[in-house]
């Protein structure tokens, strides 16, 4: 812990509420940094909204036609006091902060032309080659080239960093693959986002309809809206009475989401409502659930399970995400808590629908224990603040070397030092790697790599060719021995839509 009050640029290209999950976790980390240090915020977005305790710098207005991220890497080659940062030879910032591809970059582009002085931290947010692989599965060309593309990207930038920090447990392997065959191997940190600790949400009995709620945009097929919709569909045929609520809908094109919604799960069993940028629309959306699930194909991490989590609410996520892999390491969280909270993926994937089925099914008939778990994890969440995060983010870029150590002969050598942020902040040395305890044994790929089908450099081995392991799948909640899914009645085991 350091009692000492650094000068840290955070650089986004667009942050705050409205514009994804990156920009929202910037404003707490920022916000959470302001706090104890002299944060400068460089966006390039003039219009955006205040961040308490940081300074706002923006560029101009990203021109018509150009992506932000390309603009803000464009202008930090331009000398900054144009922007109004300050002058280089004042020595300014002790830290900079960048965003994956989407401002690492710009980021770099900063201390190498004009703060020299300062330590460069570079969050990955994604796997690049995972998030490819699922996202444009109809199309696996297109896949392959975006997977290697930003795998490049990223590479170069963590070249250039002094510490690589994994936002969560499945990113932090995989950001610790990416940067191991450059020519420098930064140091690395698993940071764990914040949790927000809301009024504990208290219910009787249950009664009625079993209230599900998905927070995530309906037109993207990563989140899974479809397999939850036919989830639903599927135990509201068989007598298990369960209304869904989406939230995430594009306003311009709701009518549209509701009648693609319709067609999967039948009229009267889901909720489309729109997107908004309204927070108390959000808490109340969450309040009034019996359950948040976050059925995405991928998910690097995942805040809006532990968004729920923070109010007390029970959760589902897919095995597939940092939140499933932070809720299953027992050193974190009592694996009768967590465990249950995890929903395995099935080998095949057109019955990803049947085993989030299965989980709704199975909470719901434990509902009074399920919700005592999630009492019990929000209190276990108490100990991952925002400003815990930001805490052990600075101890561990001040302490990074200042320039990342060369490989020798073409081979990465073994990382200087890995770090983990344990509870309260605390800061714990790894050993050189940052796998949680139930992680499976590091490989020469990591699990996403490996799932995608996609060696280190991101390109497709020879078919045939071994893939690795599966991960293991997570045991069964206590409910499991309680509730069994009804077999199709066309005995194939698909749902409706299929």
């Amino acid at each position: 812990m350091t009692d000492k009050r650094y000068r840290i640029l955070v650089v986004s290209n667009i942050s705050g509420m409205g514009g994804g999950g990156i920009p929202v976790f910037n404003q707490h980390i920022t916000e959470a940094l302001a706090k104890d240090h002299d944060v400068t915020l460089f966006t390039a977005d003039p219009d955006t909204q205040p961040h308490q305790g940081a300074r706002m710098v923006s560029t101009p207005p990203v021109p018509e036609g150009a992506e932000g991220r390309a603009w803000i890497q464009f202008q930090s080659t331009i000398d900054p006091r144009a922007h109004g940062l300050p002058d280089p030879q004042e020595r300014p910032f002790d830290l900079i902060v960048g965003h994956s591809r989407f401002s690492g970059p710009a980021a770099a582009e900063l201390r190498e032309r004009w703060y020299p002085d300062a330590k460069v931290a570079h969050f990955l947010h994604t796997s690049p080659e995972r998030l490819a692989e699922v996202k444009y599965a109809h199309d696996p060309a297109h896949a392959q080239a975006k997977a290697a593309r930003d795998s490049r990207i990223e590479r170069e930038v963590m070249d250039r960093a002094d510490v690589v920090v994994g936002v969560g447990p499945l990113l932090t392997v995989e950001a610790e693959r990416l940067s191991s065959t450059g020519q420098h191997v930064p140091d690395s940190h698993q940071l764990i986002p914040g949790v927000k600790i809301e009024e504990l949400v208290e219910r009787g009995p249950h009664a009625g309809r079993f209230n599900l709620l998905v927070m995530g945009r309906t037109d993207d097929s990563l989140k899974g809206v479809d397999d939850a919709l036919r989830a639903v569909k599927f135990l509201n045929d068989r007598g298990v009475d369960v209304h869904l609520t989406v939230r995430g809908a594009d306003p311009e094109t709701l009518d549209k989401s509701l009648k693609a919604a319709e067609r999967i799960a039948g009229k009267g069993n889901f909720t489309i409502k729109p997107f908004t940028k309204d927070d108390n629309e959000l808490k109340n959306d969450i309040i009034n659930a019996d359950a948040v699930i976050m059925p995405s194909k991928h998910e690097g991490f995942g805040l809006v399970a532990t968004e729920a989590a923070g109010h007390g609410v029970p959760v589902l996520v897919n095995q597939e995400s940092g939140a499933a892999q932070f809720l299953g390491d027992k050193g974190r969280i009592a694996p009768e808590i967590g465990q249950p909270c995890i929903v395995p993926e099935p080998k095949n994937p057109d019955r990803r629908f049947m085993s989030w089925a299965k989980a709704i099914g199975e909470l719901k008939a434990d509902l009074p224990q399920r919700r005592e778990n999630a009492k019990q994890l929000r209190e276990a969440l108490k100990a991952y603040s925002w400003d815990h995060a930001a805490e052990a983010l600075v101890e561990a870029s001040m302490q990074a070397t200042s320039r990342p150590r060369q490989t020798e002969g073409g081979h990465a050598q073994e990382r200087r030092s890995a770090t983990v942020q344990g509870p309260h902040g605390q800061l714990v040395r790894s050993g050189g790697t940052s796998q949680p305890e139930n992680a499976a044994a590091p490989g020469p790929r990591s699990a996403m790599a490996r799932a995608a089908r996609l060696t280190s450099p991101g390109v497709r081995p020879p078919d045939g060719q071994s893939q690795g392991p599966r991960p293991a799948e997570p045991r069964p909640g206590p409910a499991a021995q309680r509730f069994q899914l009804p077999q199709s009645r066309s005995g194939t085991g698909r749902g409706p839509g299929r």
